[in-house]
């Protein structure tokens, strides 16, 4: 199984730009070419490994265009161009930050599709049904996407002693990059409660206005 080793950093259009292939890290649009094409080339077969620039739930609040809370409603993967996309919608119960599409599509890579499975690490899946908020960017004539993946989910579950919802963020397994330092952290299970993100994320917009 082939395995290619991926490190997403983040542009001024929070969309990931960059792998781990050689370049240039002044000239992010040229190594943003080369990643696109290095995984075209290798068809996104089989698993890949993924590496995500360090994000706190400020720093998404702030590069987000929307922040939402919003309820899975299908999930299908397809192939496209030899690669395999896994295409989920969305509809918005609550908005955040923000007005965004009260229904949106998301697409990720990987998915099943024509006989074939492809795992990329960090890249989040959904189950219809499933209640989440999602940082969100929407790039002009660009499709949806959630920034950091894994990083700008959060899965929204009861609290099995109070009941109470509670945010999950996932990235166990998954290392991360903090880009000011260099350094490597590993990454985690967050959770915290709901009242408590959406305070966060409300923080993070009224500073981001000032």
């Amino acid at each position: 199984m082939l395995r290619l080793m991926c490190v997403f950093v983040f542009s001024h259009s929070n969309i990931p730009f960059a792998a781990r292939l050689g370049g240039n890290a002044r000239h992010p649009h040229r190594w943003a070419a080369a990643a696109v094409l290095a995984l075209a080339g290798f068809g996104l077969h089989g698993a890949q490994a993924t590496t995500l620039a360090r994000m706190d739930v400020r720093e998404l609040a702030q590069r987000a265009s929307y922040v939402a809370r919003a309820r899975c409603v299908e999930a299908a993967s397809l192939a496209e161009a030899g690669q395999i996309w896994t295409v989920t919608t969305f509809e918005v119960t609550e908005a955040w930050k923000g007005n965004p599409p009260a229904r949106f599509i998301v697409r990720l890579p990987g998915g099943e599709a024509a006989g074939r499975r492809v795992t990329v690490e960090g890249v989040p899946r959904f189950a219809a049904g499933e209640d989440v908020v999602l940082f969100l960017y929407a790039g002009r004539g660009r499709p949806m996407s959630i920034i950091s993946w894994a990083q700008g989910t959060f899965r929204i579950r009861p609290n099995p002693r109070t009941g109470a919802d509670e945010a999950v963020q996932d990235t166990a397994g998954i290392p991360l990059l903090d880009a000011r330092s260099g350094a490597w952290w590993p990454g985690g299970r967050r959770q915290l409660p709901l009242a408590e993100l959406r305070a966060a994320v409300a923080r993070a917009a009224q500073e981001a206005t000032r």
